[in-house]
């Protein structure tokens, strides 16, 4: 019997607690802002397509505080300010940092009364007395306009006069654009709540607050993955903590859902074997990690070809159980390739080519299973959130297309829910034992290990251990007095504060999540009528990364071109582009580059590229653009092999790592297309590196030129990771400048 290619599909929805326990503030605005942008749009798009079925996973905190949006009971210090008719210094300061703070080239860029103040503000960022308080009025309301589901902003009949109004708002204005964002909150949870009554879609659960379960059980458990991990000492040791985060999220979902959750996405699918008791004590059918958590604990490889495709795709296209112990729940893995591309690579493609490369590569999966007259299932796990700003329209054209699809080929392509999966077909084969570690990279290092994160675990460690030892000392404590001061530590072990504490991560300017993770500490102190601790006034710094993400060459360089594993002191001048996983909200489970070195003697062009694994094995190319030329940069969503236009061809090159060799490519005559310009004769390549030179006068460049370097890798067509650099060429004998910047494009 043949059977479609099942594809489950688990949109993971979360925020972390951003609530003061005492004053009711909300420091940051991003349950709100994603609940008006991606909630409701993610729930809509579904309902519009009945033969999709999907997974959504959904934080309890986070629904707790959208109930409080929804309520009228949650105001962020965004809104507060919106509401204002006038502004401190400090406030408008606030807002020309923050009120930006959504994609520049898709979203801002789409409104050009926006896009205006924007310009305006570069023009001028640090004169915030330059701009007069209309401007801080029209910024208020575009921010807030600009977080609203697009498709809102089109069809809501008022929605769709305040963009058309352009400038000129009033308080009034704004204070319209609030109350619709309240009615947009109000619609988020009733919608998931008849999605599921008719079976269209399963809601699973995280724990309540979001903590890494192995780490609330035994900080020690992140050397499984990484040995030699430096830790907080003495170390976390609170399993009970771990099952009271999962007993809150069951029960929590069973009032809002009528039954309890069958599955569970462990934040940021951090496992460990431990935990496996707590989920079968609390009823849970399932939950999900990634595929390097099944490679580890099956002691084998996900092995993929050279598009990306799984050699062997029995392996990770099926539920296991967690262990061969008698009622161990399923745990199904992640394909990182499929849902890596929806979170990072799809952006830069058409909506429809998107959609074609997606479904080819399932259809790719299908054949190679098909013989095995087994059912199949494919677990594609990502953010449901903060990819959408990155594509057209929120994600709309590509999502749509996407159901369209899955619609129409259900009989070969077959999307479905977990639960509904297991229902039908169960599971095969068990787990000898699950491997410790999390969707990135296998291991728990984004959450613990470097100085401020184990800081952070130890300030943790003492604040539980003060609140222990007084519930020891009152025993007849009120029951409320304790549940809150117990709140403020489940709040606090959540995972999104290590996050910004690790050093990839870390936010530029002040860290808000610092001051929201030490004020949560202080709370509980305070509840308690206790003093507050001196160390808890002391910001934690997050060391920078081991160099700058982006430097300026410092001077001439000329280096000997050997590809060492580490750069030698004949790159010490060079200037630096960081270019492994970006921190902030998304982040890549795995990536091929690390960091790009560029500079020059006065006469060539020296660069280095640095990889996470074989460069070799990966398709490259570097784009060299010589600005003064007056041509455009090279696109960041360049697809492969694309013809160059016309203005490029007396500016631009193309270096493609081939094999152990190192191609020049450049533009031909007409435009149309890339030709071979020869092989570099001055290159160096070994697993990882890659090292090589070019003359000048060979690029048409001089002196002083400016270049952009641009380095793509592709997945197929399409770039699945790219950063670029931009830098004047020095000149001979260039003393070492000033610490410079450059953007990373």
């Amino acid at each position: 019997m043949s059977h479609p290619l099942y594809v489950a599909i688990v949109w993971h929805m979360h925020q972390p607690w951003y609530r003061h326990l005492e004053t009711g503030e909300f420091s940051l605005p991003w349950v709100r802002l994603h609940a008006t942008k991606d909630y409701l749009h993610m729930a809509e798009l579904v309902r519009a397509y009945p033969e999709v079925h999907v997974t959504f996973n959904l934080v309890p905190s986070l629904v707790e505080q959208l109930l409080m949006y929804a309520a009228g009971e949650a105001e962020d210090r965004c809104q507060a300010l919106s509401r204002q008719e006038h502004w401190t210094p400090d406030e408008q300061r606030f807002l020309l940092s923050f009120f930006f703070h959504i994609n520049w080239h898709r979203v801002i860029q789409r409104y050009p009364p926006y896009w205006r103040l924007l310009n305006l503000r570069q023009a001028a960022p640090d004169m915030p007395a330059y701009f007069s308080e209309q401007y801080y009025r029209d910024l208020a309301a575009w921010f807030n306009l600009a977080w609203i589901d697009p498709n809102w902003l089109e069809r809501d009949v008022e929605l769709a006069s305040l963009v058309a109004k352009g400038s000129g708002y009033s308080t009034q204005d704004i204070a319209r654009i609030l109350a619709k964002q309240q009615e947009i909150i109000a619609r988020v949870l009733p919608a998931y709540q008849e999605l599921a009554a008719r079976g269209q879609v399963e809601i699973s659960v995280s724990p309540y607050y979001h903590p890494i379960l192995p780490l609330l059980i035994d900080t020690s458990t992140a050397q499984r993955a990484s040995p030699g991990l430096p830790l907080p000492a003495p170390a976390f040791v609170h399993p009970e903590d771990a099952e009271e985060q999962i007993r809150r999220a069951v029960e929590y979902h069973q009032r809002l859902f009528g039954a309890p959750p069958q599955g569970m996405w462990p934040s940021e699918g951090a496992v460990c074997p431990e935990m496996v008791p707590m989920l079968v004590r609390w009823g849970f059918r399932w939950f999900a990690s990634d595929e390097a958590i099944l490679a580890r604990s099956l002691g084998v490889s996900i092995d993929r070809d050279e598009h990306g495709n799984v050699t062997r795709p029995q392996v990770l296209y099926q539920p296991y159980r967690a262990d061969r112990s008698a009622g161990a729940p399923a745990v199904i893995f992640r394909d990182r390739e499929l849902s890596d591309r929806i979170g990072f690579v799809y952006q830069h493609m058409k909506a429809e080519d998107a959609v074609n490369d997606l479904m080819l590569r399932l259809y790719m999966i299908r054949d190679k299973v098909l013989h095995l007259e087994q059912p199949f299932l494919v677990s594609i796990i990502l953010d449901g959130e903060n990819a959408w700003e990155e594509y057209e329209h929120n994600g709309d054209p590509f999502l749509r297309r996407l159901y369209e699809r899955l619609s129409r080929e259900r009989e070969y392509i077959c999307p479905v829910t977990v639960s509904e999966y297991l229902e039908r077909f169960g599971v095969r084969e068990s787990l000898p034992q699950l491997a410790t570690g999390s969707w990135i990279g296998g291991n728990l290092e984004t959450w613990i290990g470097e100085p401020a994160q184990n800081t952070a675990w130890v300030y943790l460690k003492r604040a539980r251990d003060d609140l222990a030892a007084w519930q020891k000392a009152h025993p007849e404590a009120p029951p409320a007095l304790l549940e809150r001061a117990w709140q403020a530590i489940y709040i606090a072990e959540g995972s999104d504060w290590f996050w910004w504490y690790y050093s990839r991560n870390n936010p530029a300017g002040e860290n808000l999540f610092d001051l929201t993770f030490r004020e949560h500490l202080r709370t509980l102190y305070r509840t308690l009528d206790m003093p507050v601790p001196a160390w808890l006034d002391v910001p934690i710094t997050v060391e920078p990364a081991r160099l700058q993400r982006v430097r300026l060459p410092q001077g001439t360089v000329r280096p000997a071109l050997t590809a060492a594993p580490q750069a030698g002191d004949g790159w010490r001048n060079a200037g630096y582009l960081d270019l492994s996983p970006a921190g902030g909200s998304m982040q890549r489970g795995s990536a091929a580059l690390k960091g790009l070195y560029v500079g020059g003697d006065g006469n060539e062009l020296f660069l280095r590229l640095e990889g996470s694994d074989d460069l070799a094995g990966r398709e490259v190319s570097i784009y060299l653009t010589r600005l003064e030329a007056g041509a455009a940069s090279i696109p960041q969503a360049l697809p492969r092999h694309t013809p160059p236009a016309a203005d490029w061809i007396a500016a631009h090159w193309e270096i493609r790592l081939q094999g152990d060799r190192a191609e020049l490519f450049r533009p031909d005559e007409q435009g149309t297309g890339w030709v071979p310009a020869g092989t570099l004769p001055r290159a160096a390549a070994s697993k990882g590196v890659w090292e090589f030179a070019l003359p000048y006068a060979g690029l048409g460049c001089r002196p002083g030129d400016m270049l952009e370097v641009r380095v793509v890798v592709y997945h197929g067509e399409a770039p699945a990771e790219t950063g670029a650099l931009r830098f004047p060429l020095p000149s001979p004998a260039q003393e070492p400048a000033s610490q410079g910047s450059a953007p990373a494009l």
